[in-house]
């Protein structure tokens, strides 16, 4: 995604985040480490509460089934979540981006 492109995407992730049931939190980018350079993953669990991850790469997706990568997606989510910023700092970053284009 080209960033023109992208930056017509932060109105909408504003609002997302505005939402009850979704928060929007940005991974800063710069120079240093995060836990999620791979690529994106879900995490969900259904309703009988099992829980499954998700991956894709070149139009090819894989559901992740094994209760140990599940539950290491689990744990990779959970970092990269306390290694972004909040809900209401990134919701900042993105007005204030928003407000540059």
């Amino acid at each position: 995604m080209t960033q023109r492109n992208a930056r017509g995407q932060w109105p909408h992730r504003v609002e997302a985040g505005a939402l009850r049931n979704a928060e929007v939190q940005v991974m800063p980018a710069g120079p240093g480490f995060h836990s999620g350079p791979n690529g994106p993953f879900v995490v969900l669990e259904t309703k009988e509460h099992r829980h499954l991850g998700y991956i894709e790469c070149q139009e090819v997706g894989c559901v992740v089934q094994d209760p140990a990568e599940v539950s290491a997606f689990g744990l990779l989510y959970g970092k990269l979540r306390s290694q972004a910023l909040n809900a209401v700092e990134s919701a900042r970053l993105i007005e204030r981006l928003v407000g540059e284009t």
